[in-house]
Formats: C-alpha cells, sequence, structure tokens
C-alpha cells in the first residue's frame, strides 16, 4: 500500500531560495521510483499548474492563506490539525521552517538556517521573536529534521538543543539549466533586459543586511582602482528588510553598480554565464546556493569564509572576509591571475556535479521511510 506523504508547497510559489528549495525539491521526488503517495497543500486556487494531472499526486487546499494559517497555528496555537484539510497522512513534511498541528502523520521540517539565531544583528527583529518562540515548538514536535548543511545542523544542536541523532543533514541540488553551454542570443538577452553590454562581476541575493552588500560595493570600487577590470557589478535580487543602506551604497557608486531587482528564475543561469565571476561575500548562509549555481554554469566564485560557504564550494572558489579591503583583494586576485580562473572554471564544475535534486529527493524519501 502507497505511503501517504503531506508535502506543504505553498512555499514552493515564493521566490529567492526557500522557494527554489520547495519547488525543486517537490518536482525531484514526484519523479522519483517509489511507493510514494503525495497529497500537496496549496492555498485554494493557488496550487502550482505543473502539478495538475500528476500520477500519485493528489492536491489539497487551504481555505485560508498562509500568513492566516501560520497566524492561526504558530502564533494562537489554534490545535486544528493539518489532516483535516489534507485527510489520514503518514507523514508530513513542511519545507519552510514550521510544522502545524498534527493528528497522526509523522512530521519532517525542514531548516535551511539560523541566521536569526547566529547573526541576530542582520536579522528582521519581529522575525527573529516569531520564530524564536514558533520553531522550538515546530522541532519538538518532528520526528526528524532535515538541515541543508552540516553547519544548520551544528547550529540546530547548539541554539536550540535539538539531539544530534534527531538532525540529518542533506544538501541541495542544482537544476539542469544551471549548465555551462550558453543559450541562443543570452549576451544580447542580458543586453536588452538588463543593460549589461560589457564585462561584469555579479552578486545574487535578497538585499538585506546579511548579504554585505554595502562591503561588497566598496570592495569592487577599491578593486576597480587596483586592476584594469572596465565593468560593472551587477546585483540581482529584490529589496529585503532594511535594503536602503545598501541601495544607496549601490547608487553612489553610480555607473559601476547595476541593480537589476529580482531576476525571473528563467534569465539566472545565463546571468551567471556571462559573469567574470560570482562575489557572494554574505555574513551568514545556511547553504548558499548561488554559488553552487554559478560555478554549474562554469563560473568563478568569491565567497566569505564563514557558515556553510566553505562546506558547499570546498577548494573550487577564492575565500574573503567580510570587510571590503578583504573582498577587494580576492577580486584582483582572481581577475588578473588567468590561471587560477581556468582551475577555478574547472574545479568549480566537477564540485557542481556533485550536487543534484535526484540525489536530494532520493536522500529525503530514505528520511520519509526512516520514520514510518
Amino acid at each position: 500500500m502507497p505511503i501517504s506523504i503531506g508535502y506543504d508547497a505553498r512555499a514552493a510559489l515564493q521566490g529567492a531560495g526557500v522557494g527554489r528549495y520547495a519547488r525543486a525539491l517537490l518536482q525531484a521526488l514526484l519523479v522519483a521510483p517509489g511507493d510514494e503517495e503525495y497529497v500537496v497543500l496549496a492555498e485554494r486556487g493557488k496550487s502550482p499548474s505543473w502539478l495538475r494531472g500528476r500520477e500519485h499526486v493528489r492536491l489539497a487546499s487551504l481555505p485560508v492563506s498562509q500568513r492566516a494559517s501560520d497566524i492561526a497555528w504558530q502564533r494562537l496555537r489554534i490545535p486544528v490539525p493539518v489532516e483535516w484539510f489534507t485527510g489520514p497522512l503518514r507523514i508530513y513534511h513542511s519545507p519552510d521552517y514550521l510544522l502545524p498541528p498534527l493528528a497522526h502523520a509523522a512530521g519532517i521540517v525542514t531548516v535551511h538556517d539560523l541566521s536569526f539565531a547566529r547573526v541576530p544583528q542582520f536579522a528582521h527583529p519581529q522575525l527573529a521573536a516569531f520564530l524564536n518562540r514558533a520553531l522550538p515548538r515546530s522541532l519538538r514536535r518532528a520526528a526528524l529534521v532535515l538541515a541543508d548543511s552540516a553547519c544548520t545542523a551544528e547550529d540546530l544542536v547548539a541554539c536550540f538543543g535539538v539531539p544530534a541523532e534527531r538532525v540529518r543533514t542533506i544538501y541541495l541540488g542544482v537544476e539542469a539549466s544551471f549548465c555551462p553551454q550558453p543559450g541562443e542570443d543570452e549576451r544580447e538577452h542580458l543586453a536588452r533586459e538588463y543593460g549589461l553590454d560589457g564585462p561584469y562581476l555579479l552578486t545574487v541575493g535578497t538585499i538585506e543586511p546579511r548579504k554585505n552588500l554595502v562591503a561588497t560595493v566598496e570592495g569592487f570600487k577599491r578593486a576597480r582602482l587596483q586592476c584594469t577590470f572596465d565593468g560593472v557589478l551587477a546585483i540581482a535580487g529584490a529589496p529585503g528588510w532594511l535594503a536602503e543602506e545598501s541601495l544607496e551604497a549601490a547608487r553612489r557608486a553610480g555607473r559601476h553598480v547595476r541593480l537589476l531587482g529580482r531576476v525571473p528564475d528563467a534569465d539566472l543561469p545565463a546571468l551567471y554565464r556571462q559573469a567574470e565571476a560570482l562575489v557572494y561575500a554574505s555574513h551568514y548562509e545556511g547553504f548558499g546556493l548561488p554559488p553552487l549555481e554559478a560555478m554549474a554554469c562554469g563560473t568563478p566564485v568569491i565567497v566569505s569564509n564563514n557558515s556553510s560557504l566553505p562546506e558547499v564550494v570546498g577548494g573550487a572558489g577564492v575565500y574573503c572576509e567580510t570587510d571590503a579591503e578583504s573582498i577587494a583583494g580576492a577580486i584582483v586576485r582572481l581577475l588578473e591571475d588567468a590561471q587560477l580562473r581556468t582551475k577555478l572554471v574547472r574545479t568549480g564544475l566537477e564540485r557542481a556535479r556533485l550536487f543534484t535534486w535526484e540525489r536530494t529527493a532520493e536522500q529525503v524519501r530514505q528520511v520519509y521511510h526512516e520514520v514510518v
């Protein structure tokens, strides 16, 4: 008899990293061979179109918005189990930090990072306060907790006392579209859509203090004075909380820094491929998907030497600290050393091949069967 697995697909409609994770994992789970039946939960009228008509998939809907259900389940702690909406389940998986009340299902929850606990000075105070209250309840409710990296797994033990034997580290994957083969006319497309008609360095991510864009912009400005690079720094990402300081730093840099805004997923591979390098000098990451995607596209990466980034990038990147001088030094080193760039392209492609969503899905399925 098939195992009935509930999967919260509401996060799959989000942008940025959590949304990418929720979508890519679910898509990989649905094509993996197995005896699972998936009950996919979405807001009424908002289920992803690519779910309709699939075998072994049943759609369930919540009659309220995600915000309303979060208030009911996490703030007011109304004990209405999710099975009221999905029907009976053996397992329920939330890919976005928080589990609802469960009647009989074994709960699985994915925790992507604990930046709000590890670097609270870079976290939104209201969100941090909410997660500090709500996350411990979800962790106690979960049969097993999935962490994106060993760094996040260790943080779960250190910050919230989760027993190490209840945590499983499962790395993210990289989608097939992130590859070194350029698409047709992609240079012309980038020039037309984003004004990128010359060489550029790239940084990707929501614009917020944790991403360290003020120091990144300053480091790029210093690097331009130290080498012959006559290009721009392109910043791809939507403004998040407290974005104004980062946006102002970018504006003050004038024509040498280009704010692209939120970029559609379909344009990201081309942006990575055509960049001279990705600069990702974040203060903290639970995984760091952009460096992996850039490496899969054959683009060298510069990353900060903290949190999970060395774990993901390994020996396939140039490391820096989070201050402007260190970032500038890494940029100059990469741009002026052609042999280093060639080596990083090769080792980055080799490294990226280790991370696939098929592998991620298989390891998640093993966790499902572990708790049945």
